[in-house]
């Protein structure tokens, strides 16, 4: 156990350090004591940046369009889809109706021609479009037979 000489000592050296320790007292030129005011420290953090892991491998862009609402109009939805496949059809088969209607007028190989063209650019559909519209196929000029028109009859 400490004597009381040394506990004594050990309160004085407590009560020192709580008001600040040991520090030198700076004189003024004058002579005057000059308190030294504490200044907090900035505390400087040092930040790790880790660079992303380079990629060997070329990057290759994709490149996707984006086609605007407004652009999509009643042009656009004739283009695509069965109303597309229709709307080939029957231009295909009147187009080369005309055609044959100015090379060879009267022949007998106009509807198969306009019907052919409209199957091979519009598929099944745009080839049936084409012959509901046109009236069907009247194969009875090929064989021999003559095309019936329709009677009309007139009353008094």
């Amino acid at each position: 156990m400490a004597s009381a000489k040394q506990l004594a000592a050990r309160r004085k050296f407590a009560r020192i350090m709580k008001s600040g320790g040991f520090k030198k007292s700076k004189k003024e030129p004058s002579g005057r004591m000059v308190r030294k005011t504490a200044t907090k420290r900035r505390i400087t953090k040092t930040i790790k940046r880790r660079s992303a892991p380079r990629k060997t491998m070329a990057r290759r862009r994709t490149i996707t369009r984006r086609v605007s609402r407004k652009g999509r109009g009643i042009g656009s939805s004739l283009k695509t889809g069965v109303i597309g496949d229709v709307v080939k059809g029957i231009g295909a088969g009147s187009l080369v109706s005309l055609v044959m209607s100015r090379v060879a007028p009267n022949s007998s190989i106009t509807p198969i021609a306009s019907t052919g063209a409209a199957f091979l650019t519009g598929g099944i559909v745009g080839g049936a479009a084409n012959l509901i519209l046109s009236g069907g196929l009247s194969l009875g000029g090929i064989f021999g037979g003559s095309a019936s028109a329709p009677v009309q009859e007139m009353s008094v």
